[in-house]
């Protein structure tokens, strides 16, 4: 048994939350870490059917997942295998998997703390609109599309509210949020002006911050944890959009 796996996911719900890209890398951490145990006398791959079962119903697993978990291990299995990232072990029965020298070679270059960090933002916590091409960049480790890309779509959907499709980036949220109002604003004036003001410059402050300088530089993030931070924020910016 895959015992490796189940020691960073005791709960099978946690584990089907994964994308297939971060399910293919905690997979591959599992195997690397088998394969490159230092102890002389441990075995040095891993047969196929150790990532069946390790959630029996009851024991981390609720009816449904057991099976669920073993379907999308067994996925993942196969797509390590036609990605050339494990082979089967020279000398050893069938099945039993090592990595090939380019799976040692992604392995080394993974972080299973980053992949756990990654896994703390589940794709329904987005708005929808940035449920499917930032979401897939942000898990498959594209932290600077993911941001930029999540801007850029707060900066189309605000032109598409306001209908201004004249302007872009700043000069655009102040346009759509001029605290005066105006025939293209997405301004509440049943705000106090105070807040009103704020707003415009809650949105100028996010373009101008996250949106403009991916566009013109690579920032070159490499921590999850705030990039996720930046992603909710872009969340909450689009739920304020009518």
């Amino acid at each position: 048994m895959l015992t490796e796996l189940v020691a960073k996911f005791p709960d099978a719900a946690r584990l089907l939350e994964l994308s297939a890209a971060q399910l293919d890398a905690v997979l591959l951490a599992c195997i690397a870490a088998r394969v490159n145990d230092p102890n002389p006398l441990a075995s040095k791959f891993v047969y196929r059917d150790e990532i069946s079962g390790l959630y029996p119903i009851g024991a981390g697993a609720r009816h449904g997942q057991s099976q669920a978990v073993d379907l999308a291990l067994m996925e993942s299995w196969e797509r390590l295998k036609s990605s050339n990232i494990i082979m089967q072990a020279p000398g050893q029965a069938r099945d039993n998997m090592t990595l090939t020298a380019r799976g040692q070679e992604i392995a080394g270059a993974g972080n299973m703390d980053e992949i756990m960090s990654r896994a703390n933002l589940r794709r329904e916590m987005l708005h929808p609109l940035l449920r499917t091409s930032v979401y897939d960049s942000f898990a498959t480790g594209h932290y600077d599309t993911a941001v930029r890309d999540a801007f850029v779509i707060v900066e189309d959907r605000v032109k598409v509210t306001s209908g201004n499709r004249s302007d872009i980036g700043v000069r655009l949220m102040r346009a759509a949020f001029n605290p005066n109002g105006g025939a293209q604003t997405l301004t509440d004036m049943s705000l106090p002006l105070p807040e009103r003001e704020r707003m415009a410059d809650l949105f100028v402050g996010a373009i101008g911050t996250y949106k403009n300088p991916l566009s013109h530089r690579v920032v070159g993030n490499s921590d999850p944890a705030p990039v996720i931070e930046e992603l909710m924020f872009a969340s909450r910016l689009l739920r304020y959009l009518p």
